[in-house]
């Protein structure tokens, strides 16, 4: 996969469905891209509260470029082995 920032999508459905293609926990994801499971958990929901006081949350392009590599990761490991000749 090439990096193209044009392609940058920080909805929260997209990064949904991300998860969802990775089909991890997204503690085991926080781990591989190197945010903490909280920066997920704001990523998913789309915003954070603390006092009470909401914040709009969106993942960067380089959070959302890790997601894709490891969607294509796990999207490689389900294509059935070529048949043997």
């Amino acid at each position: 996969m090439t990096p193209n920032a044009e392609r940058y999508n920080p909805s929260t459905d997209y990064a949904d469905k991300l998860v969802s293609r990775i089909g991890q926990t997204p503690s085991w994801i926080a781990k591989r891209i190197g945010v903490t499971d909280k920066r997920i958990r704001y990523i998913l929901d789309g915003e954070r509260t603390v006092k009470g006081e909401s914040t709009p949350i969106q993942m960067t392009y380089t959070e959302q470029f890790a997601l894709e590599c490891l969607a294509a990761e796990a999207k490689a490991k389900k294509k059935p082995a070529p048949a043997a000749e």
